[in-house]
């Protein structure tokens, strides 16, 4: 989900606190999307911890209006992928996750289809801001509250007043509206927009 235009911006000023929040926000994402290419959790969170000393020290190249998320997910993928290619572990993994690597597979050449295009992280991005503004306002709270700022269906329930089964079932059918959004626009891509829907 797009971060904060705001918070971009501190960033690029290097404002050290807002970088902080912004690694706390997204560091346990980050960390569960390098799992879906390294299987051993050191390995990923070395990777996750690399890309964002990465993204510190490139962060004059900021452009306002991009989601920064999606530009650290891009970063994990391709550092995963690089990784599987410099300790030859590559065709292993296409023998152990046939169907996951195939679509692994296509984001890595997804950015080498043309120079103008954005990575697909990003698209995925956009496009669930969009299927987001497709849903019911009480809907789409509810599932921000989950999901975004990662409060538990109990205190949900209990900050707005309703009951649990009501949060519950605003959730699933947001999930379900979502996935059938992305899943027209991207239809090879199913294990990362379950992902992106429930991370």
């Amino acid at each position: 989900m797009l971060v904060d235009d705001q918070l971009l911006i501190l960033i690029k000023q290097g404002d050290k606190e807002a970088f902080e929040r912004f690694f706390q926000q997204a560091y346990m994402r980050l960390l569960n999307y390098a799992g879906l290419f390294i299987t051993n959790q050191e390995v990923a969170d070395d990777i996750v911890q690399e890309a964002f000393i990465h993204f510190w020290d490139k962060r004059a190249d900021l452009k306002p209006g991009k989601s920064i998320e999606s530009l650290m997910y891009t970063s994990v993928r391709n550092r995963s992928l690089n990784y599987l290619r410099d300790h030859q572990t590559y065709l292993s993994h296409v023998g152990q996750f046939t169907q996951q690597v195939e679509e692994l597979q296509f984001l890595s050449q997804y950015d080498f289809m043309g120079e103008e295009e954005d990575p697909i992280e990003e698209l995925l991005a956009k496009e669930l801001e969009v299927a987001l503004n497709l849903l019911p306002e009480k809907c789409r709270k509810i599932f921000l509250l989950n999901k975004l700022e990662g409060k538990k269906q109990k205190e949900i329930a209990q900050e707005l007043e309703v009951s649990l089964k009501t949060v519950e079932k605003h959730i699933s059918i947001a999930k379900q509206k979502l996935r059938e959004h992305l899943e027209k626009k991207f239809p090879a891509l199913g294990i990362l927009i379950t992902f992106f829907i429930e991370f």
